[in-house]
């Protein structure tokens, strides 16, 4: 199937240049909004973990029923992803504070740390991979049905 160039076939007109970052700054709002808000009911709820972990419970929970299309925080998730590094400086700075405990502890810290850190990258790395083989059924389903049709037809 060749692409013709047809008015119809040709992409929409680009957005103006200020609305990516306008929409960026928007969705990053809308994230640190829920953040917050998740943080605020686990504590009004006495939850045993972090509003960060609600948060993204009730998040993932909106993008599978399809309340929140992944395009509505999209931009604002990426930026934040690619400025991960900026919300550890903190952590950097307070270990600074904390030389002694980092001397009378430092090896269990360390340990602790690693431990987590491996935790969290296996549980994100199988999550990953689990969604991708997911996505790529479905998208296999759609063609294998789309293929039957045009058979049938």
């Amino acid at each position: 199937m060749r692409a013709s160039c047809s008015p119809s076939t040709l992409p929409p007109t680009a957005a103006p240049a200020w609305r990516r970052p306008a929409s960026t700054l928007w969705q990053v709002g809308v994230l640190i909004a829920a953040w917050w808000a998740a943080d605020q009911a686990a504590d009004a709820l006495q939850l045993p973990f972090s509003g960060g972990v609600v948060g993204l419970f009730v998040l993932v929970a909106l993008l599978a029923s399809g309340m929140v299309k992944p395009g509505a925080i999209e931009l604002g998730a990426n930026w934040l992803l690619a400025n991960m590094l900026l919300f550890f400086i903190p952590l950097v700075v307070s270990v600074v504070q904390f030389t002694d405990l980092i001397r009378a502890k430092g090896v269990i810290l360390l340990l602790d740390i690693g431990l987590g850190f491996a935790c969290v990258m296996l549980a994100t790395a199988f999550t990953v991979e689990w969604v991708c083989r997911y996505e790529r059924r479905l998208r296999l389903k759609k063609l294998l049905r789309r293929r039957a049709a045009r058979r049938l037809a």
